[in-house]
């Protein structure tokens, strides 16, 4: 799967640039990531008329890999030794506090970011990077479900949702569809804007995105609604979570009366303001519950709570289950 069977040919004395990418797969990795990933690079061999990509696909100790989604993956092999110029793409797990990374995996991608080879992090591979203290500092895309962690553990990283960031020192999305996106960009600055719009005609994407985009639709595109100003109230809300406000200032700045905003929640969103902020905020919570070693009550005041008992009490309504069973289990 790593090698050049795609019947391309190089005539002896051209000169062949070849980029190697070396997909590692970890336990309950996204099958969607790494397809998008090699398909994008075999499409781009095929739009060059040359092998210039080459991939290999590895884990840790060389044996098959499960993906979330059950499909078990035959790798080529154990960690190879890394090369400068190499592009390490680590295809990890939206639950990365599962698999937390071990010395002989950072030590190895340490070693290859030193010798010059870029690192780069799809879905939970992002997270699984900055754990291993190799993201750096600066902007990071990870998957919306991932931000609340980096915000709590990683202060140094500006973790945003934006499709993907191609132009870090770490290459990052939080993976899916943004994969292909992401590869469209590392095409480009490989083998130009031509080879990387062949590979968009050559997936049926009609157009890739650029990387500061949404990773999903606004809240107003979803709902299918124009009220700016419930948008605008939403935005305010998602804003303050860890600091929740009145609804009535929720209101005054969304240029409503309160009475008004709690009308157009009803309406679309089908919660009052409050309701809608509170979940918000104990779905955070539960993100961090389990995917931190974060205390019960550094998750609560986190979220906006100021009581750990309202705190337990809220999320065991929620969920059915108390925030200590939620994080240690029965």
């Amino acid at each position: 799967m790593g090698h050049f069977d795609t019947g391309l040919s190089v005539n002896r004395g051209d000169r062949v640039d070849l980029h190697r990418f070396i997909f590692v797969v970890m336990p309950g990795f996204s099958a969607l990531d790494l397809g998008a990933g090699i398909d994008s690079l075999a499409a781009a061999n095929t739009a060059l008329g040359k092998p210039v990509f080459h991939w290999h696909i590895v884990s840790e100790g060389g044996d098959p890999i499960r993906s979330s989604s059950g499909m078990t993956v035959a790798v080529e092999g154990d960690l190879p030794e890394a090369r400068r110029d190499d592009c390490i793409v680590v295809c990890g797990p939206l639950d990365a506090q599962q698999h937390p990374p071990s010395k002989k995996i950072t030590g190895w991608l340490r070693q290859a970011a030193r010798l010059g080879s870029r690192l780069c992090g799809l879905g939970g591979g992002a997270l699984f990077l900055a754990r291993a203290g190799l993201a750096g500092e600066g902007r990071i895309s990870t998957h919306w479900r991932l931000q609340p962690i980096f915000e709590e553990s990683f202060l140094k990283l500006d973790s945003v949702c934006t499709v993907y960031e191609a132009e870090a020192s770490v290459a990052s999305c939080g993976g899916g569809a943004a994969t292909l996106d992401l590869f469209s960009a590392l095409i480009r600055q490989k083998a130009g804007a031509e080879a990387s719009n062949q590979v968009a005609d050559h997936l049926l994407c009609a157009s890739m995105r650029p990387g500061n985009s949404r990773q999903t639709m606004t809240d107003a595109c979803r709902l299918q609604h124009r009220n700016k100003k419930l948008s605008k109230a939403v935005a305010i809300i998602k804003d303050c979570l860890d600091n929740p406000l009145p609804t009535s200032l929720i209101a005054d700045q969304a240029g409503l009366s309160t009475r008004q905003l709690e009308r157009l929640f009803a309406r679309y969103m089908g919660s009052s303001p409050k309701n809608y902020m509170t979940e918000l905020r104990l779905e955070r919570a539960r993100t961090l519950l389990q995917q931190t070693d974060m205390r019960v009550i550094d998750v609560a005041i986190a979220c906006g709570f100021s009581s750990a008992s309202h705190f337990s009490k809220l999320y065991r309504k929620q969920f059915g289950l108390s925030p200590h069973v939620e994080q240690n289990g029965p």
